[in-house]
């Protein structure tokens, strides 16, 4: 039997005192300096939650004036948690809005914005000043509770209805107000570090009163929310906007006059990445819920599981297309600060990209379920046509007629009701309609009446089933409603497609600001996107100028399972020429290299 080692003798060598240091945590600190110590190159923050990644030390050359901060090439773990606060705040609202009309789209984005530079604002201060100790982790705890009182209060906002949500508006000003609170904070204390460096002074400082004057502003916002006018709550909407872009300006204005602030070798480029990819998988998410909404095994057509299989190659599409343009080496000061402020329409496009497919697809999902009822109900009105013959007014004259229709439509309606999970329960206004058939006394006339509002009540019922909010709530016969819903997803196809062209574009400039030396095959990359993004944005003006002479075009295209798909081949094109050029530069250089070589 071998006998354990005292404990003073298996602490004796190096390598088990290490051993032991990784598998144990280490004493967190009360508080702890930004600043880099003289030489150092790798951060204990990191040590200490298991990761090796490299820290920049103090600047060779630097100005003595200007602190040498700690700054990490990779974002820390807490960071990352922080992070999944914003996937429940983004998974929460969305599943509590569906944008279906202009209206619903400008709230979306709306909370999207007051989110994304609450987001950006804590990430700013992380990349640049975060280090563990029970002080951060602290503060850190408070940017999670404003991060819970957004998710609280997001399903709520709708500047749509003021009345009804001023206290939440109210609640939302305040919970803004602490989380600016908590940066000021943050900021005085990373001064109070920094204070025997001159130059620290001012923009540490200014960053306090930014994060100071934005507090009070939102509070400020707060009682405006007292009224229940339409327009005090518009005017503090509008409030959110206008002061989150301008804390933003400040504070990035105030990063690029100082090299110690500078966003150079930080993390902020991975953690826009990060975000890049939790908002492409709000589509996923989507994309799943879409699958459970769908019922039955039947109702997964050819059609609707080529809709998500496209759902899923263009998200797979956009991350290729965001990650594999990414050269972090290469950005500078300025352009970093117009990369990173492009990243905000960059999210809104590519989170309505998603968020379009997803109702794009239940759109075809839909029409793969009414098309078939409204067949079966037509059948049945020309039976009744049929045995009348031209005898409009004579009626059915006998209970066999009478139960035989009834029997046949309570027989399409129930198939109906199976596949969507809902044979147990059938609407009390469906249920009426079918009452009225069961009697002999009514003629052709009435029938056909019976059919047809048994036919629109029910395609209400299957857009109230899939979670899709009607525009006109008064329409009562099948035209209206389908004219309705084709309105409806006029608005989703109109906002996916330009979404989907700004995202070409849009990336075209992040690749484009990426990039100090580009070659003439990146260039050529680089106005393939755009052009492709501008055809795809001219594809939106199908349903804009749906009232002139090309309404039936539009009509046939939205009706068809082609509309994703269209997105798909654009960004594959895209893939691909990017590819070809790619390949043609670098035969180019090798080529060149050979002949120079040879010489």
């Amino acid at each position: 039997m071998v006998k354990p080692l005292p404990l003073g003798e298996f602490l004796a060598e190096e390598e088990d005192v290490k051993t032991f240091s990784i598998s144990h945590p280490k004493h967190i600190p009360l508080y702890a300096s930004p600043l880099a110590a003289e030489g150092q190159e790798h951060d204990e923050l990191s040590e200490h939650s298991g990761e090796e990644y490299k820290k920049t030390p103090a600047h060779m050359n630097r100005d003595p004036d200007e602190p040498p901060l700690r700054v990490a090439h990779e974002a820390g773990t807490i960071q990352l948690f922080y992070d999944l606060f914003f996937v429940a705040n983004l998974t929460t609202f969305t599943s509590a809005h569906e944008v279906s009309n202009g209206q619903n789209l400008a709230s979306y984005i709306g909370y999207f914005s007051v989110l994304w530079f609450t987001w950006l604002q804590v990430a700013f201060f992380d990349v640049r000043f975060s280090n563990d100790s029970a002080l951060e982790r602290l503060c850190k705890a408070l940017q999670f509770g404003v991060m819970t009182g957004l998710a609280v209060v997001g399903p709520n906002y709708d500047p749509n209805e003021p009345e009804e949500n001023a206290n939440f508006f109210q609640a939302l000003a305040l919970i803004l107000m602490v989380s600016r609170l908590v940066l000021a904070a943050q900021y005085a204390i990373a001064w109070w570090w920094t204070k025997d460096y001159k130059k620290a002074h001012l923009p540490l400082i200014g960053h306090v009163i930014i994060e100071f004057i934005t507090a009070m502003v939102f509070l400020g916002l707060s009682f405006t929310f007292h009224r229940t006018t339409d327009q005090s709550v518009l005017h503090g909407d509008i409030g959110f906007y206008v002061m989150s872009a301008v804390e933003a300006a400040g504070v990035l204005s105030l990063s690029g006059r100082t090299k110690f602030l500078s966003f150079r070798k930080t993390a902020i480029v991975e953690r826009l990445g990060l975000l890049t990819l939790i908002i492409l998988g709000e589509g996923v998410i989507g994309l799943t819920s879409l699958i459970r909404k769908a019922g039955t095994d039947s109702n997964f057509t050819s059609n609707t599981i080529g809709q998500i299989i496209s759902s899923i190659v263009i998200i797979y599409f956009l991350w290729m297309l965001y990650f594999d343009q990414i050269e972090t080496e290469r950005v500078g000061t300025v352009r970093q600060q117009v990369w990173v402020v492009l990243h905000f329409p960059f999210h809104v496009a590519v989170l309505l990209v998603v968020e379009g497919a997803q109702q794009l697809s239940n759109w075809r999902k839909i029409l793969d379920i009414i098309n078939p009822f409204e067949n079966d109900i037509s059948n049945i009105g020309y039976n009744v046509t049929g045995q009348l013959g031209n005898n409009v007014t004579g009626t059915l004259g006998n209970n066999e007629t009478a139960m035989g229709i009834v029997d046949a439509v309570n027989e399409t309606v129930n198939n109906l009701l199976e596949k969507l999970d809902k044979s147990e329960f059938v609407p009390p206004d469906i249920s009426y309609e079918l009452y009225e058939l069961d009697d002999p006394t009514l003629n052709q006339t009435d029938v056909l009446e019976i059919l047809y509002n048994v036919t629109s009540k029910v395609e209400v019922f299957i857009f109230d089933t899939f979670g899709v909010e009607s525009g006109d709530t008064q329409a009562t016969s099948p035209d209206e409603v389908e004219a309705d819903q084709i309105d409806t997803f006029g608005t989703v196809f109109l906002y996916f497609f330009i979404s989907a062209g700004v995202v070409l574009i849009l990336l075209a400039a992040l690749f484009w600001l990426g990039k100090r030396r580009k070659s003439r095959g990146e260039f050529l990359s680089i106005a393939f996107r755009v052009l492709m993004g501008i055809a795809l944005t001219f594809v939106a003006l199908l349903y804009a100028t749906s009232s002139m002479a090309n309404e039936n075009r539009f009509i046939n295209y939205f009706l068809s399972p082609w509309m994703l798909p269209t997105v798909v081949i654009a960004y594959g094109i895209v893939i691909l020429v990017d590819t070809i050029l790619v390949n043609f530069v670098k035969k180019s250089i090798l080529s060149k290299t050979r002949t120079n070589s040879r010489v």
